[in-house]
């Protein structure tokens, strides 16, 4: 595969997210800000937020909504990982095409967020978003609804990181970086899902499993921190497919991107670049925007 390099010197990049107009765009958590690529390859600045911003993803509404963790980061730009930044609420923002940012969840059933992840829609323009504890407490993935309202979908998972809903919108697979699982649930009604969830394939404890997607092949690209690959799974069951080896350690997310779609985005945070990956096939195209 052809592994090429598309943007540097970031702040710890995450959460990659390509426009409705092809535009890429990606957090950077110790940088406090949403950098986007520009069509001449140059770094631009969509919006700063503050705080920490991890995940994000465009909604049906055409705004970028950001999973922001609250700032647990040194306020100068590092790639030398969590330090020990101001710190503050974990939050859900809502960032317009023009850049402004608005806060618009806080709380669920006046229990603050803690440090929202990452983040994907559903066919109903609805928002899954894992809440993981830094401390190692067990938990929640939880729901924002089309409507506004919020609740905790599933409390128990040992560090939820990536998440997403599988292309026929009947599950939701979530990544516990804690014990290397891909953790699948059915999803019984928008924001309700099953009691428990079952295996969905693991990339064992030698990686951490970060951010995902999937392919219209029907398969998971995870990105295996604390390590250079990328391990591709079948979505369906979980048996492992192949591993990609990247030319450097560090990736924590990715996405499809590209004039055909089968351009694979991976952020390699640790050495603050943008990766880009010629792919076999398109990426699955994302809910709602079917």
């Amino acid at each position: 595969m052809d592994i090429t390099s598309v943007a540097s010197g970031l702040a710890f990049p995450e959460g990659p997210a390509v426009d409705s107009q092809g535009r890429l765009h990606w957090t950077e958590i110790a940088g406090q800000r949403i950098g986007r690529l520009e069509p001449d390859g140059s770094v631009a600045t969509f919006a700063h937020t503050g705080g920490g911003p991890n995940g994000c993803a465009f909604g049906p509404d055409g705004n970028l909504y950001v999973c922001n963790n609250g700032g647990s980061w040194p306020l100068v730009p590092s790639t030398e990982g969590r330090g020990s930044g101001p710190g503050g609420p974990g939050s859900i923002q809502r960032i317009a095409p023009d850049g402004t940012v608005e806060t618009i969840l806080e709380e669920i059933d006046g229990a603050p967020l803690v440090g929202p992840n990452d983040c994907c829609f559903d066919a109903e323009g609805g928002l899954y978003f894992t809440d993981p504890d830094w401390q190692g407490i067990p938990a929640s993935v939880c729901y924002l609804a089309a409507d506004g309202t919020a609740s905790r979908a599933y409390t128990g998972i040992r560090f939820p990181n990536g998440l997403g809903v599988t292309d026929d919108n009947r599950f939701l697979i979530v990544a516990e970086s804690m014990t290397g699982n891909m953790l699948g649930f059915k999803i019984e009604r928008p924001g309700v899902l099953s009691p428990e969830p079952k295996s969905n394939g693991s990339i064992g404890r030698r990686s951490i499993p970060d951010g995902f997607c999937f392919d219209s092949a029907g398969r998971m690209i995870i990105a295996g921190h604390q390590t250079a690959n990328m391990f591709v799974l079948d979505a369906a069951d979980g048996r492992p497919r192949f591993v990609v080896d990247l030319p450097e350690a560090g990736p924590t997310n990715c996405c499809f991107g590209g004039d055909d779609f089968t351009t694979l985005f991976v952020t390699s945070s640790d050495q603050g670049n943008m990766l880009a990956i010629d792919w076999d096939v398109p990426g699955m195209k994302l809910h709602p925007d079917r």
